[in-house]
């Protein structure tokens, strides 16, 4: 059974309310995840010197997201409140001071259920707890840094160079890097996660669009051939060039796998066994900055740290990572329990908006929340979602007007405590130069939404208060809804809204549901077709391109599919969107279509918050300011024998 759980970029709503983690870990593909330490060994020992900024440390402006004037009101209302919130926190500190020796790091891990256990091997990587773990060894961490835009950067492990005219990438080794056993790790690694993806038994979500466009990756796929023609290795196999069939510019927005595995471990496992191995689960191989110790499954895990790292022996000695009931964020940190809370819950914000003993820093998550529709099924034979006309939600005009019953500003506001916004845009705020402010922004309006219902034949035959269909048949909507520590604010709010524009809705089976199961009921379509709407959010979005969360793939599970979004969607990855102004157009024309069909709608935009105790030295949020030799988990000291506590 293809087991692809959609939670590895997935959160529902409710879990937002204490997630949106900034994950230190560069992946891949539509779920790319920030790369802070890539790695490689210094033989010295750590001093305890006093260490100075960064020569950008004095750069304290906040950033700002800038929205043309005069085209939406609405969406600079918005950014007006987005900008307002990053000047209200910090994005980095560096306060210098002496490491104690021997002390250990506590990190948290806010999470109703216990994670997966899959930490090993990066291409199995099913779970944004389970990558956030993950970075902290390096088992799915880029050979390439990234810069300000999200794109490719040269000061990682690897450099690269394009060569268009040719249609390939050429990955340069420019450090001496050794997985945790002392094996040297090279390109043939990242070559070997490129046939591990392509090959017909692997189980897990990371082979896309790509990677399905490296020369020859499906007739090796497809059992045609032998070997991946389009991967090209050096004799000491310190260069990859990788040849592309085509290219296209979201591919540099790490929309091609960088993330080496170590081949001397895996090469003589079967793929279809690789994800239940021990290396994934129980003693994972990687290259970062902590080696595993222990663990125990789903709750917590023991780090030591990596003597050889890449870019220096940390500081820290030991690292313990814990899981935690979300609601209790502000009493752990208050308590000292934790050093780091990265994805401190916005729900809970209010009651520790002025700590004593930990700080702040924030940055907006680049992603967004999101109501989506049944609309379909995913046919196993062809791989591919198939919409069905028919079907409850089957009418554009009543998903739209279910988005406007809604008042995401006042959950932003009065829930989230003012960090979480109505979404501008399907596009994250990190790509805010390819939105189209012209595409109407599905703003809380009922009165709008009851017009528009009663235009289409939407209105109450029975006499019962709520509306049935154009044809007089009665009208259900049926919701999935993860359980979490917000669910008794959350789902009668958005059900009364819905009744006061007379749609009935009702949650799937009665109740709310753990997480992954429920994202094992969608992503395997084990409802019956009983399921019409569900909630949940994409994060880590550095890449643009949407097929891989809204395309014809099993993790869009709206299972929306038409020709005409296959072709806006190919306009996006064809060469000419090369052209900047081609490309800006290609989006244009999503964005309107996304609006027209309403299969999936924009929600809220998050403010992602870190809460860091004070005795921690430094951290940053920012994304390809300072390049991973020079801030990482390496430079991280911790300042006190134990954690500050109020």
């Amino acid at each position: 059974m293809k087991k692809l759980l959609l939670i590895t970029v997935l959160l529902l709503v409710a879990m937002l309310a204490f997630a949106g983690c900034r994950n230190e870990e560069n992946d891949v593909d539509d779920d790319p995840i920030a790369p802070l330490e890539d790695e490689q060994p210094d033989e010295t020992e750590p001093t305890d010197t006093e260490e100075p900024d960064d020569e950008d440390e004095d750069d304290d402006e906040p950033e700002i997201l800038y929205v043309p004037t005069g085209v939406n009101p609405l969406a600079e209302e918005i950014m007006a409140g987005v900008n307002a919130v990053l000047a209200r926190f910090p994005s980095h500190f560096n306060d210098g001071g002496e490491h104690v020796e021997g002390t250990t790091l506590v990190y948290g891990i806010a999470s109703t259920t216990p994670w997966l256990g899959i930490i090993g091997g990066g291409v199995f990587s099913t779970s944004a707890i389970c990558s956030e773990i993950a970075s902290f060894i390096g088992t799915g961490s880029s050979i390439l840094s990234t810069t300000t835009n999200y794109t490719f950067g040269q000061d990682g492990i690897a450099n690269f160079e394009l060569d268009l005219e040719n249609n390939r990438i050429i990955f340069n080794m420019q450090q001496e890097v050794y997985w945790h056993d002392g094996t040297p790790l090279t390109l043939a690694d990242l070559a070997f996660a490129y046939y591990v993806m392509a090959h017909p038994d692997y189980t897990g979500i990371r082979f896309s669009t790509g990677e399905s466009r490296v020369r020859g990756i499906m007739d090796y796929h497809d059992g045609y051939a032998d070997y991946i023609s389009g991967l090209v290795l050096s004799n000491d196999d310190r260069t990859l060039t990788i040849y592309f069939d085509e290219m296209s510019p979201e591919m540099l927005n790490f929309g091609i796998w960088t993330a080496p595995i170590p081949r001397h471990i895996f090469e003589n496992i079967p793929v279809a066994d690789m994800a239940s191995s021990p290396y994934v689960r129980e003693t994972p191989i990687g290259w970062g900055p902590f080696i595993l110790e222990e663990v125990v499954p789903g709750e917590s895990v023991y780090l030591r740290r990596n003597e050889n790292y890449v870019w220096g022996t940390p500081y820290i000695e030991s690292v313990i990572i814990r899981r935690f009931a979300p609601e209790l964020v502000g009493t752990h940190m208050e308590a000292g329990d934790f050093d780091m809370v990265v994805g401190f819950g916005t729900a809970f914000y209010s009651d520790y908006a002025n700590p004593t003993n930990f700080r702040f820093l924030a940055a907006i998550d680049e992603g967004y929340n999101h109501m989506s529709f049944r609309l379909g099924h995913f046919d196993w034979d062809t791989w591919e979602n198939v919409y069905s006309p028919g079907r409850n939600m089957e009418s554009p005009v009543l998903r739209r007007a279910m988005a406007l019953a809604i008042d995401e500003n006042a959950l932003g506001e009065y829930i989230f405590n003012g960090l979480q916004f109505q979404a501008a845009s399907f596009l994250p705020p990190n790509h805010i130069d390819l939105m189209d402010f012209n595409v109407p922004i599905l703003n809380y309006d009922p009165e709008r939404a009851r017009q528009m219902l009663d235009d289409a034949g939407f209105v109450d035959t029975t006499g019962d208060g709520y509306r049935d269909h154009p044809d007089g048949s009665p009208l259900t909507v049926t919701w999935a809804f993860a359980t979490g520590p917000l669910e008794d604010i959350l789902v009668p709010f958005y059900i009364q809204a819905w009744s006061a524009i007379g749609i009935r809705v009702e949650l799937w089976r009665g109740m709310t549901h753990d997480i992954f199961y429920l994202w094992d009921v969608l992503d395997f379509d084990e409802d019956d077709d009983e399921i019409d709407l569900y909630m949940a959010a994409w994060t880590g979005l550095w890449n643009p391109e949407p097929s891989g969360r809204w395309g014809h793939d099993v993790w869009n599970p709206s299972r929306y599919n038409s020709p005409e979004w296959e072709a806006i969607q190919a306009r996006l990855i064809s060469q000419e969107a090369w052209n900047r102004e081609y490309m800006r157009e290609a989006y244009s024309a999503m964005q309107w279509y996304m609006y027209e069909q309403a299969f999936a709608i924009p929600t809220r935009w998050t403010t992602s918050l870190v809460a860091v105790n004070n005795r921690v030295s430094r951290w940053d949020t920012r994304v390809g300011v300072v390049s991973p030799a020079d801030f990482g988990w390496h430079t991280v000291r911790l300042t006190e024998a134990d954690t500050v506590r109020r």
